[in-house]
C-alpha cells in the first residue's frame, strides 16, 4: 500500500471543479484572490461555513488594493454564484462595525446541502456599478459680504490663456455696515414702571419720605432716568432735583 504524501504546513484547497467552471474564468482576478482570502478562514471540517467574514479594509491590506474595489469584488463573487451573503453588516453594541458574513456555495451550510450556484450562471457579465463622485457643489458666497471679481476684470492673452489679476483690479469690500450686521436691544418705552433696573440708576426709590428725627441721616439718593430725547424725560429729571433740594431745606428747619 502506497504511503500518502505529506504536505508540510496548512494550505487552501482549490477544487478543479471550480477552476474549470466558466464563471470562474469570466471573473476578475481580484475577485479570485478575494475568494482565496476568504477560503483560508474556513475550518477543515467546514462547520463555520456561513460565518465567514473579512472586512473590506482588511481584505485590501491582505490582497493589495483599494477597499472600494474589494466592495465591488464581493458583489462580483455573488453575481457569479461563488458566495452568498448570510447576514448583513451592522454596527455592534460597542460601536465597532461588524462585517457581512458569507457562505461558499460549493460546500454544505448547516443542514442544507451545497447549492453550487456558479454552475447555474446564465452567462451575463458582471458590470461595475458607477462610482460616486466625491465632488460637491459649494454654496456661492453672498455678494454683499465678499467682493467678487467681475468678468471684465479677467484678462486673457492670446495663446497663453488667462493671466494673473493686477492689484488695482481687486475691489474692496464696502465700508458701510449692513443692517443685518447690527444687533441691539430695543430702547425702553415711555411709561414703563420705575422699579425696572433698565430705567433706574442706583436705588429703585425716587424719593425717600422725610421723618422727624432723621436730621443726622444723609439725603436719599435721587434716581435719574436716562435722557431719552423727550420732554417727559427732561421734566422728570428737573422735578427730581427740585424735590431733593426741598427735602434738604426741610431737614435744615428741623435742625434749627
Amino acid at each position: 500500500m502506497k504511503g500518502r504524501r505529506k504536505i508540510n504546513g496548512p494550505f487552501v484547497p482549490l477544487p478543479l471543479a471550480i477552476l474549470d467552471a466558466p464563471a470562474w474564468r469570466a471573473m476578475d482576478f481580484i475577485a479570485r484572490a478575494l475568494w482565496l482570502a476568504l477560503r483560508r478562514k474556513l475550518r477543515n471540517d467546514g462547520l463555520n461555513n456561513g460565518k465567514i467574514w473579512l472586512s473590506c479594509r482588511d481584505a485590501a491590506e491582505e490582497i493589495g488594493g483599494n477597499k472600494d474595489t474589494i466592495t465591488r469584488r464581493y458583489a462580483e463573487l455573488e453575481h457569479y454564484g461563488f458566495l452568498r451573503k448570510t447576514t448583513e453588516g451592522f454596527l455592534g453594541a460597542d460601536g465597532c462595525g461588524i462585517a457581512p458574513h458569507y457562505r461558499f456555495t460549493d460546500l454544505a451550510h448547516g443542514t442544507h446541502p451545497a447549492t453550487r450556484d456558479y454552475e447555474k450562471w446564465d452567462g451575463s457579465i458582471f458590470e461595475n456599478p458607477p462610482r460616486k463622485s466625491g465632488w460637491k457643489k459649494q454654496n456661492p458666497v453672498l455678494r454683499r459680504r465678499t467682493p467678487r471679481i467681475a468678468r471684465s476684470d479677467i484678462r486673457k492673452i492670446p495663446n497663453r490663456g488667462f493671466v494673473c489679476i493686477a492689484a488695482p483690479d481687486i475691489g474692496e469690500a464696502r465700508r458701510c455696515i449692513a443692517p443685518s450686521d447690527i444687533s441691539r436691544l430695543p430702547l425702553p418705552r415711555a411709561g414703563e414702571e420705575q422699579g425696572k433696573g433698565s430705567l433706574l440708576q442706583g436705588s429703585s426709590t425716587v424719593r425717600a419720605p422725610v421723618q422727624p428725627g432723621d436730621a443726622g441721616s444723609s439725603p436719599a439718593p435721587v434716581a435719574i432716568r436716562p435722557y431719552r430725547h423727550s420732554q417727559d424725560g427732561l421734566m422728570e429729571c428737573v422735578l427730581s432735583v427740585v424735590n431733593g433740594l426741598l427735602d434738604e431745606l426741610e431737614r435744615g428747619k428741623v435742625v434749627a
